[in-house]
C-alpha cells in the first residue's frame, strides 16, 4: 500500500534549504505550451515571456548537420506528411516539412530548426540547454558548434540520459556542464521507486557529471533528497514543472534550474515576494479537506490483452446481504485494435476493498451476432446505486463491430442492466428506448455519470448525432426506473460546440440547487450549469482561476461531490507527461470555483501517477458519507510508436494496474 501524498502539502513544508541565488527558468523545448516545441518561433516566444534559458532536442543528420527534434522520427510533429528518420534524413529533406501546424494554424511553414540557427537566438546573459537525443556520434559536431557560436562557456549545459554520452562530452568538452538525465519508475511489488537515490549518486559519478537533471516527482524528490544529491557535490536541475505550487517548491529545494512549457507562469510563481507565498500557503493549507490514499487492488500483463474501464458501485448494508458490497466493474481490452472490447466483468468485495473476488465475464455482455459479419456488445459501463429502487443499476451504450473492426458509420444505444447480489451476476443488458428520430439513432450514455433525484427520477447525460454526421450533441435525459425498466420521459437542452467531435462523454452531478455539467471535446474539456437539471448554460473550456487553460482535451472528467464542495477529476497537459498518449496521466483533483466555473489551481493534488500509460478513463463512486473512491485501470495502448501496444517491459513500468484511489473526508 502506498500513499501518494498531495502536492498542495508540499508549498506548507519547512524552508530548510536555500538557495544562493534564484533558479534559472528554463523553456522546455523553448515556450511548447503556447507555440509548436522545438521551434525558432518557440524560442523566440520564451524570450519575450522572459525565460533565462531554452532546451532543445538534438540529433544528428545523415550529412552530419544538427537539427532540433525530440523525436527519433517526424510522425508526431509534421502529420500529414511522409515520415522521416531524422538519422537518416538531411537537414534539406527535413526542412521540406512543415513542423508548425500541429499546433496551430498561426506557426504554419515552421521548420525544423539546425542546432547554429538556434544558438543565434540566444541573447548576451541567456543559456541554452542542449539535450543529446542520440549517440556519442554527435560529440565532435557538437564541440566544433558550440566553439563557432561565439556563446561563453557559462551559457551552455548540455544534457543527457545516455550515460555513455555524458561520459564522451566530459571528455571532448570538459569546458561544459553537463546534466545526467533521470525519470524514474516503480518497481516491481511497488516497493520503491528505482533508480533509488544511491543508484543516482553512484551514476553521477561513474559518468562524470557536473549535475542533475530529474524528472519532477514530488513526492519522491523531498528535502533529503535534494540535500544529499548537492552535498555529494552536483547542481540540481529539475524537468518538466508547470504548476505554480510544484515550482515554488523545487525553487525551496534549492534547485539551480526549472525547466517549464510556461516560463512566464513559472517565473512570475517564483519571484513572488515572501508576504505573497505566505498567502498562498495560508489559502492551500486551508483548502486540504481530505487524506489520500492510493491501493493497486490487481496488477498484470501479458501484452495481448488489458482490462480497461474500471468502475465500482456500492451495495449498501441496509439491501439484505448483511454487509456492505463494493462491486466493480470492468472489460478487456484487446490492446492490438481500437476499442476491441469483451464482455463486460465484474467482481465484488463485501470487506470494503480489502479482498476482491475473481473479475468474471457476465454472460448477457458475450458479443453477439447481428447478420454474417456483425457482431454487438456494451461497453463504457458505469454502476451506481439507486436509493428509490434499491437496485444498483448500471449504464453503458453498445458498440458494433464489422470484421473485427469498430463500425464508422453504425446505430448506437444505451443500455442499462441490474445487478443481482444474491446471484452475483448482471441481468442481460437493455435498451432505453429513445426518441424515434434521427439524430438520436447513434446515441449512448457511455462513462458518463448520472444523477438520480430524490424521488427517483434519473437525470441520465448522452451524447448523440446523425450516424453520418461528425459532431456529436449532448443532452440530459429524465428518466424514470421502478427496479427493472429505465423509461425516457424528457430531455432539456441540447449543447454542442463546431470541431473536435462536437461535444460528448458527459457527466453531471448537482450540489446545493445547482447541477454541473462536465464534457468532453477534442480540443478542451467543457463545463456548464442549470437550476433545474435539463436546461444548462452555454458551455465554456475549462480554466483554472488565474485563467490559464486547464489543459484537459479529448478525454472524460468527472464530478466528486462532498458536501457544499465540488471537485473534479481530470487529465491534462503540462504535467511533464508529453510521452503520454492524449496526457492522461497522471490523474488529477482540484476544487472547483463554483460560482465562476474554473478550476482553483492551488487545491490540485495527483490522485494517481503516471507510469506512461493513460489514466483517462475512470469512475467515481461514494463509498460512505466520510469516503469516495477514484477507480481507474492502465489502458495499455499508446500511440503508433512503432506499435500502438505498451510492452510488457516498459521503461515507466505500467503494467495494467487497478488503482483505487480513496478520498478520506476530514469532516
Amino acid at each position: 500500500m502506498h500513499r501518494f501524498i498531495v502536492l498542495a502539502i508540499f508549498i506548507v513544508l519547512s524552508l530548510k534549504i536555500e538557495s544562493s541565488q534564484a533558479q534559472d527558468i528554463v523553456a522546455h523545448r523553448g515556450a511548447s505550451f503556447d507555440a509548436p516545441e522545438n521551434t525558432l518561433a518557440a524560442f523566440q516566444l520564451a524570450w519575450e515571456q522572459n525565460a533565462d534559458a531554452i532546451e532543445g532536442d538534438f540529433y544528428l543528420t545523415a550529412d552530419g548537420e544538427i537539427v532540433c527534434i525530440h523525436d527519433k522520427d517526424t510522425a508526431r510533429t509534421s502529420p500529414g506528411s511522409p515520415v522521416l528518420s531524422v538519422s537518416r534524413s538531411t537537414v534539406a529533406e527535413l526542412k521540406k516539412l512543415d513542423v508548425g501546424s500541429w499546433k496551430n494554424a498561426e506557426f504554419a511553414g515552421e521548420q525544423i530548426p539546425t542546432l547554429e540557427e538556434v544558438l543565434e537566438l540566444i541573447p548576451p546573459g541567456k543559456k541554452i540547454l542542449v539535450e543529446i537525443k542520440c549517440g556519442p556520434e554527435i560529440v565532435p559536431v557538437l564541440n566544433q558548434q558550440l566553439k563557432r557560436s561565439g556563446l561563453n562557456d557559462e551559457q551552455i549545459l548540455i544534457i543527457c540520459f545516455n550515460q555513455d554520452v555524458v561520459k564522451a562530452v566530459r571528455r571532448a568538452m570538459p569546458q561544459y556542464k553537463v546534466n545526467w538525465l533521470t525519470g524514474y519508475k516503480q518497481r516491481s511489488g511497488k516497493t520503491g521507486w528505482t533508480p533509488d537515490l544511491g543508484q543516482v549518486i553512484e551514476t553521477l559519478r561513474g559518468t562524470g557529471a557536473t549535475g542533475l537533471g530529474t524528472q519532477g516527482k514530488l513526492p519522491l524528490i523531498d528535502e533529503a533528497y535534494a540535500k544529499r544529491v548537492s552535498e555529494a557535490g552536483f547542481e540540481l536541475h529539475v524537468w518538466t514543472v508547470n504548476n505554480p505550487a510544484e515550482a515554488r517548491r523545487f525553487s525551496e529545494l534549492g534547485f539551480d534550474s526549472i525547466t517549464t512549457d510556461k516560463p512566464a507562469l513559472i517565473k512570475q510563481a517564483i519571484h513572488r515576494g515572501d508576504a505573497d507565498l505566505k498567502v498562498n500557503i495560508s489559502d492551500a493549507e486551508a483548502s486540504i479537506d481530505f487524506r489520500l490514499e492510493t491501493e493497486v487492488v490487481r496488477s498484470g500483463y501479458d501484452g495481448k490483452t488489458c482490462w480497461v474501464h474500471a468502475r465500482a458501485g456500492v451495495v449498501p448494508v441496509d439491501s439484505g446481504l448483511g454487509s456492505q458490497r463494493i462491486v466493480m466493474t470492468s472489460q478487456r481490452l484487446n490492446v492490438t485494435g481500437s476499442d476491441t472490447f469483451t464482455a463486460v466483468s465484474s467482481s465484488f468485495s463485501d470487506d470494503q476493498g480489502v479482498t476482491w473476488s475473481e473479475l468474471l465475464p457476465q454472460n448477457g455482455f458475450a458479443r453477439w451476432q447481428i447478420g454474417d459479419s456483425i457482431e454487438e456488445t456494451i461497453c463504457d459501463f458505469v454502476p451506481l446505486w439507486h436509493k428509490e429502487s434499491g437496485c444498483l443499476l448500471g449504464t453503458g451504450q453498445s458498440v458494433r463491430y464489422q470484421d473485427g473492426h469498430v463500425m464508422k458509420v453504425r446505430p448506437r444505444y444505451t443500455a442499462y442492466s441490474v445487478y443481482d447480489a444474491k446471484q452475483d451476476s448482471w441481468s442481460p443488458p437493455k435498451k432505453l428506448v429513445m426518441p424515434n428520430q434521427l439524430r438520436f439513432e447513434n446515441c449512448g450514455a457511455g462513462s458518463v455519470q448520472r444523477y438520480d433525484l430524490q424521488d427517483g427520477k434519473v437525470l441520465l447525460p448522452v451524447y448523440f448525432k446523425v450516424p453520418t454526421a461528425s459532431d456529436y450533441g449532448v443532452t440530459v435525459c429524465l428518466c424514470s426506473f421502478d427496479g427493472e425498466e429505465l423509461k425516457y420521459l424528457e430531455h432539456g437542452t441540447e449543447l454542442t460546440v463546431p470541431g473536435g467531435r462536437g461535444l460528448y462523454e458527459p457527466s453531471v452531478t448537482k450540489v446545493g440547487e445547482r447541477f454541473f455539467l462536465t464534457l468532453r471535446n477534442d480540443q478542451a474539456g467543457y463545463v456548464c450549469s442549470s437550476q433545474d437539471g435539463l436546461h444548462y448554460s452555454e458551455p465554456v473550456p475549462w480554466l483554472f482561476d488565474d485563467g490559464e487553460d486547464l489543459g484537459n482535451y479529448n478525454t472524460q472528467q468527472h464530478w466528486v461531490q462532498h458536501k457544499s464542495d465540488l471537485y473534479l477529476v481530470y487529465t491534462r497537459r503540462g504535467a511533464g507527461n508529453d510521452h503520454v498518449f492524449r496526457h492522461r496521466a497522471p490523474l488529477f483533483i482540484a476544487k472547483v470555483d463554483q460560482r465562476n466555473l474554473r478550476v482553483i489551481r492551488s487545491t490540485e493534488r495527483i490522485l494517481v501517477p503516471e507510469r506512461g500509460a493513460r489514466l483517462g478513463n475512470f469512475g467515481v463512486v461514494d463509498i460512505s458519507s466520510t469516503e469516495t473512491w477514484v477507480v481507474v485501470t492502465e489502458w495499455m495502448q499508446t500511440w503508433k510508436k512503432p506499435s500502438v501496444i505498451i510492452p510488457v517491459d516498459n521503461e515507466q513500468g505500467a503494467d495494467n494496474s487497478i488503482y483505487v484511489a480513496k478520498i478520506q473526508w476530514k469532516n
